[in-house]
């Protein structure tokens, strides 16, 4: 007599297709994303210096924030890159207001007022001061002086970050 089995076992041949276990991928690619999302920084540089001027280096860690911007170069003073007024004509003036700096400043206060009204927006009175390596204290002084006297008593002066 033959012998039958009663169960026929049948095997089955890989065909080598592979298969990837989508997961796993999914999961790495989450921790990739994570990563990348606690790195990531926004700041970036939100002030950008005058070219007609070379800043002073410090080791200052504050990082400079988004306000009016008064650049003082060997020549001229400009407000947010508008001309204002001359440098050797401040050092011919008397006392330390000076006087174009003050209007532009004062309609530049009034226009950030009428915004607080109309949307709300706060008025910090904060002012970024870009002023040259060799400009002259006595310059620096009198607009700092005027910005007092225009509304915006908050001065930040901007200056390089030295690498350590």
């Amino acid at each position: 007599m033959a012998f039958i089995p009663s169960r026929i076992k049948r095997h089955v041949t890989d065909t080598g297709e592979a298969k990837l276990n989508l997961t796993s991928m999914m999961d790495m690619f989450t921790v990739i994303l994570l990563f990348l999302l606690k790195v990531y920084s926004t700041e970036g540089q939100l002030i950008q210096p005058s070219k007609s001027l070379t800043l002073p280096n410090s080791t200052v860690e504050k990082t400079p924030k988004v306000a009016l911007d008064i650049t003082a170069s060997k020549d001229w003073i400009a407000v947010n890159n508008k001309p204002i007024v001359k440098v050797k004509d401040i050092m011919k003036m008397n006392g330390l207001i000076i006087a174009p700096l003050r209007k532009e400043l004062l309609n530049y206060a009034t226009e950030a007022q009428r915004m607080k009204e109309l949307y709300g927006h706060p008025f910090s009175g904060m002012v970024t001061i870009q002023g040259d390596k060799h400009l002259p204290y006595k310059v620096l002084v009198r607009i700092m002086a005027t910005c007092g006297k225009s509304q915006y008593p908050n001065m930040r002066l901007l200056v390089y970050q030295q690498e350590s």
